[in-house]
C-alpha cells in the first residue's frame, strides 16, 4: 500500500488520468442512458442510485422511465446481487407471456420462497401442481353455495359490523377532531369477511368493542405475515435470508406468525375430520358452504398422505385469506381517496344508490336506521363498478406481477429473454401511459368504462392486468368486486368521508398498494333524504 502511495506521488499524471477516464466513463452512461430513456447503469452499483434517488416516488418514477422507453427496459442490480430482470408494461407482453406464451413463465422459487407463509398453495405454485390445484379452486370457486355463501358474508358483515363501527366513530367527539384511520377499519372489515369465509366463523375484529383492542392472535398473525413478505421484496435476498438463518427481527416474527396460522388452521381441520357428516337438511341451512368444507369434501387425491391432504387443505385456506384480505383493503382505501377528491363522482353514485331499493337495514345506535346494499341489490349500479374499475386502472392493489422465464423466448417487441430472467410486470404503470389509455390516462374518469347506453365497457385482460391475465386469471375476480361494491355502497350511502386537512396520502413501495401513511378520514352522518 505504501509502494502505491509513493508510486502515485511520484507520478501523479497516473492519478489523474485515472480519476479522468472514470469522469468520461460516468459522462458516457449518462449520455448513453439518456438515449436510451433508461435509468444509469454504474460499475458495481447498477441502477441502485436510480432506486435510492426516487424512493419517496418509486411508483412513478418507474412508470416515467417505462413511457420513455415505449414500455419495457431491463433493469440493472448490483454486482452479484442476482437482481436484473426485465420490467415491462407493454399490453403486447403481457399477452404473451401471461397468456399466448404462458407456459414459458412461472412464478420461480424465489418468488414461492419469499410468500412461504402459504406454503405450496395456488398462489406460488407452478406446472403440474399448479394445474391440479387450479382445478380444484375452479370447482370450488365455481359452485354456486360456495358464490351465494360468500356474497351473503360480505353483506352481513357489512350490516352488523362495518355500518355501526362508522356510525359510532361519526358520533364520537375523539373521531371528530383526530379521524379514522380508514385503512385500518378496512383491514379489520376485510378480515372479518376472509376469516369468515373461510372458516364459516366470525372473528369480529371491527366490531365496537373490539376494535380499539389488539387483533386476535390470528389476526396479528396474518398481518405480520403480510408485512414481512413485503419486506422480503424491498431489501436485498440475501438480508433477510440472514435474518432468517438467524431466527431475529421480522424473520422471526414471521416465524412465529406461521407458527399461529399452522396451529389454527390445522386444529380447525382435525376438528373437521372428527365431526359427523352433514345432513342434507344441514346443507340445505348454508352448513358446509364455506372454503375449508369444500375443500375438505373434494375428492381425495390416491397418491396423498393423510399429512400431505392436511398440508393442502392448510395451504388453501390461508392462501385465500391472503388473497382475499389485502387486496381488497387497498382497493377500498383508493376508491375512497379518489371520491374524496373527486366529490362530483361521489355524489353520481350516491344519486344512483338512492334510486335502488336496500337489502337490509341497520339499527344505529342514536343514528336511525341505516340501510345496506347486497351484491343483487347493486347488479343496476353500472355507475359504482365503472368507479371501483377506474379505481383500480389508476390504483391496482397489486402494482406489479412477477414471472421468470422457464426457457428462451422472443418478445413481441424483438426483446430476447434468457432462461432464467425475472420479468416483472408494472401494472402501476399500464393505467398511466398514454398509449395505451389515451391522453386523459392521468385522470379518474368513470364515463370510460361506460358504453353510450351505459353499459359497462370490456376491455382485454391484457390491457386491464389487475386481475391478471391468461389461464392465471383471478378466479376471485367478481366476488371480489363485490365486495368492494358492498362495502362502498353501505358507507356512501349512509356517511359522508372527508379527509382530514393537510394529511398527505401517498402510495407505498410493496407488492400491495397500501398506503404509505395511512388515510384518515372524518366521518359524517348523511342527513335523512
Amino acid at each position: 500500500m505504501g509502494a502505491l502511495r509513493s508510486f502515485l506521488l511520484s507520478y501523479p499524471e497516473f492519478l489523474l488520468a485515472a480519476l479522468c477516464f472514470l469522469s468520461l466513463s460516468a459522462v458516457g452512461l449518462k449520455v448513453r442512458a439518456r438515449r436510451q430513456l433508461a435509468p444509469v447503469s454504474w460499475p458495481a452499483v447498477g441502477m441502485l442510485p436510480f432506486v435510492l434517488a426516487n424512493l419517496d416516488r418509486l411508483l412513478d418514477a418507474i412508470t416515467g422511465v417505462l413511457r420513455e422507453c415505449r414500455c419495457t427496459f431491463v433493469f440493472r442490480g448490483p454486482w452479484l446481487a442476482r437482481s436484473d430482470f426485465l420490467v415491462t408494461c407493454d399490453p403486447a407482453v403481457v399477452q404473451h407471456c401471461l397468456a399466448s406464451n404462458h407456459g414459458s413463465y412461472d412464478k420461480g422459487r424465489d418468488f414461492a420462497e419469499m410468500f412461504d407463509v402459504v406454503g405450496d398453495g395456488l398462489l406460488v405454485a407452478d406446472a403440474a401442481s399448479w394445474a391440479r390445484q387450479r382445478h380444484v379452486a375452479a370447482a370450488v370457486f365455481g359452485t354456486p353455495t360456495f358464490r351465494s355463501f360468500v356474497l351473503s358474508t360480505m353483506a352481513r358483515q357489512a350490516a352488523r359490523l362495518l355500518v355501526p363501527f362508522l356510525d359510532h366513530a361519526a358520533a364520537a367527539p375523539e373521531a371528530a377532531r383526530e379521524g379514522v384511520e380508514l385503512e385500518d377499519v378496512f383491514m379489520r372489515y376485510s378480515l372479518d369477511v376472509s376469516y369468515a369465509s373461510a372458516f364459516a366463523a366470525d372473528l369480529d375484529t371491527l366490531s365496537i368493542a373490539a376494535a380499539s383492542a389488539p387483533l386476535p392472535p390470528i389476526g396479528q398473525a396474518t398481518r405480520v405475515a403480510s408485512e414481512a413478505a413485503l419486506l422480503r421484496h424491498i431489501v436485498p435476498s440475501w438480508w433477510w435470508r440472514l435474518l432468517r438463518w438467524l431466527n431475529v427481527g421480522a424473520e422471526r416474527r414471521l416465524a412465529e406468525a406461521k407458527a399461529v396460522l399452522d396451529e389454527f388452521v390445522y386444529r380447525e381441520i382435525a376438528r373437521r375430520k372428527s365431526q359427523q357428516p352433514l345432513t342434507v337438511a344441514s346443507k340445505s341451512q348454508g352448513e358446509g358452504s364455506d372454503l375449508l368444507s369444500l375443500y375438505m369434501a373434494w375428492p381425495r387425491d390416491p397418491g396423498m398422505t393423510d399429512r400431505q391432504r392436511d398440508q393442502f387443505l392448510r395451504d388453501s385456506a390461508v392462501g385465500y385469506m391472503f388473497a382475499a384480505k389485502d387486496l381488497i383493503v387497498a382497493a377500498l382505501t383508493w376508491f375512497f381517496y379518489v371520491l374524496c377528491t373527486h366529490p362530483h363522482v361521489e355524489a353520481k353514485i350516491f344519486d344512483e344508490l338512492k334510486s335502488l331499493h336496500p337489502s337490509a337495514t341497520v339499527a344505529a345506535t342514536g343514528g336511525g336506521e341505516h340501510a345496506v346494499f347486497d351484491s343483487d341489490a347493486l347488479q343496476p349500479a353500472s355507475y359504482l363498478h365503472a368507479a371501483v374499475l377506474e379505481t383500480l386502472r389508476l390504483f391496482p392493489p397489486a402494482p406489479f406481477e412477477e414471472k421468470e422465464a422457464v426457457r428462451n423466448d422472443v418478445l413481441p417487441d424483438g426483446t430476447r429473454v434468457a432462461k432464467g430472467t425475472r420479468v416483472i410486470f408494472c401494472i402501476y404503470a399500464m393505467g398511466r401511459i398514454e398509449r395505451i389509455w389515451g391522453s386523459d390516462c392521468h385522470e379518474f374518469q368513470p364515463e370510460r368504462w361506460l358504453s353510450d347506453v351505459g353499459r359497462i365497457r370490456h376491455e382485454p385482460s391484457h390491457k386491464f392486468a389487475v386481475f391478471n391475465c391468461g389461464p392465471r386469471s383471478c378466479l376471485g375476480k367478481n366476488l371480489g368486486l363485490s365486495n368492494i361494491k358492498i362495502a362502498a355502497a353501505a358507507i356512501l350511502y349512509n356517511f359522508q368521508v372527508e379527509l382530514v386537512d393537510s394529511h398527505l396520502v401517498k402510495p407505498q413501495n410493496s407488492v400491495v398498494l397500501h398506503t404509505k401513511n395511512g388515510m384518515r378520514v372524518r366521518i359524517k352522518r348523511r342527513q335523512a333524504t
